[in-house]
């Protein structure tokens, strides 16, 4: 039996207390929204259904969207690759949920390789535990809610520059059954052309063939590897976003996921060119998962409602081609320092979540998009107690645990490959 292991992404909060001392309630949760301390438990990739998951209600919502031409591009993966992208806040960005969906899209479907991995981990933030990017150089860095102002992120909300002219860039992908997702294309999502001196692969050189456009730099390997390293010159000259690893000759389901903690719809839409460099990556079906620290503001209604249409539109304008899915937030809980013990937090609902449920729903409705109702799914008014009951939830009821969030991806899984065989 595989040993369990044990991999925290991100400490930077004391689990003990939650927040420092001086902190104001709000801020509390404005600290672990932006800062999630996240454990994932591999022993934990198999998870039975809880009897209080609503399972009638997980189906997509057409709202009148014609998804035929989807279906169709799904049931021929066998000759082209069916390219899904999931947007969203720390939900995504850990990768634990989208993870879970994407392996089984891959092994039902088939698997072109792992898709978009951003450097999150070289801004000082968590990273999916499948893949890593670092160099043994100097990087400056830049992140969707703390950007630099002389580095604007990308579209993945992230921006990576080296501080000199010559330098390294490791790419590799991690498993813990040393199956280890193998590549032999690797698009580098860039602002400027990197020059490439050598490219190595366990140490021994690797034959390479460089195909560069605006925005983009591919470059075709010799052969499939897991890992490889890129020697950079004029390395100062180029703002790096994420990259592609993909595994030419395989057809199935590409599934990215950009995730950045804390993010809104209205953070998404201050991204320049956000939706023209969603364009890089082909989506036939565009995920967005936002809403939940939307609930932690004070932003009305009708505001989040327009800030939805402007990212759909010009998601939409960009990408004509693309289906469009909205997802609700599920019930979480908001937390209040007890005075009498201030280290000690108290939790009630976050009552501001079903409002945005129903912002979501009705924009889906009005404009004949696509919804997933994750917070029905869920369990609906009182799940978020049912799932810190049931250890789903993490210690902070914002976030799920690892088990909640397999079961997350694997409900998701569910709905999408049902309204894909329709």
């Amino acid at each position: 039996m595989q040993l369990t292991t044990k991999i925290i992404l991100t400490v930077l909060i004391a689990i003990s207390s939650f927040c420092p001392i001086q902190a104001q309630d709000d801020d509390c949760d404005e600290v672990i929204r932006l800062n999630p301390s996240m454990t994932a438990d591999t022993s934990e990739d198999i998870v039975a259904i809880p009897s209080f998951i609503n399972l009638e209600a997980n189906v997509i919502e057409s709202n009148g969207a014609d998804w035929n031409t989807l279906r169709h591009k799904a049931a021929s993966t066998v000759t082209v690759p069916l390219s899904i992208v999931h947007i969203g806040d720390s939900h995504i960005q850990a990768d634990f949920a989208t993870g879970h969906t994407r392996r089984l899209f891959q092994k039902n479907y088939g698997n072109p390789g792992r898709g978009l991995i951003i450097p999150f981990r070289m801004t000082g933030t968590n990273e999916p535990r499948d893949y890593l990017i670092k160099s043994s150089g100097i990087w400056k860095g830049s992140k969707l809610m703390k950007q630099s102002p002389e580095l604007p992120v990308g579209f993945t909300g992230v921006a990576v520059t080296p501080s000199s002219q010559s330098t390294d860039l490791v790419i590799s992908t991690l498993s813990r059954t040393d199956n280890k997702e193998l590549f032999n294309d690797v698009t580098l999502y860039c602002d400027g052309e990197p020059v490439i001196t050598s490219i190595t692969s366990d140490g021994k050189p690797l034959d390479y063939e460089v195909l560069a456009s605006p925005g983009a730099c591919t470059i075709m390997l010799a052969r499939p590897v897991s890992e490889l390293t890129l020697s950079l010159s004029s390395a100062d000259a180029i703002i790096i976003y994420g990259a592609d690893l993909r595994l030419s000759g395989e057809s199935g389901v590409l599934y990215h996921a950009i995730g950045n903690n804390g993010a809104t719809y209205a953070s998404y839409s201050y991204v320049n060119n956000f939706a023209d460099g969603l364009s890089f990556l082909n989506p036939d079906l565009v995920i967005i998962s936002l809403g939940a620290n939307e609930a932690f503001g004070k932003t009305e209604p009708e505001d989040i409602y327009r800030a939805i249409d402007t990212v759909v539109s010009d998601i939409m304008e960009a990408n004509p081609l693309s289906e469009i899915l909205l997802v609700t937030p599920m019930e979480c809980q908001k937390s209040t320092r007890i005075r009498k013990n201030r280290r000690a937090r108290s939790f009630a609902v976050n009552d501001k979540i079903a409002v945005i449920r129903e912002t979501i729903l009705r924009y889906g409705r009005d404009k004949n998009m696509a919804t997933y109702d994750w917070y029905s799914v869920a369990g609906g008014k009182g799940a978020s107690t049912k799932w810190v009951g049931a250890d789903l939830m993490a210690k902070d009821r914002i976030h799920h645990s690892y088990k909640g969030y397999i079961l997350n991806g694997q409900l998701l899984y569910e709905a999408l490959n049902k309204a894909l065989q329709q």
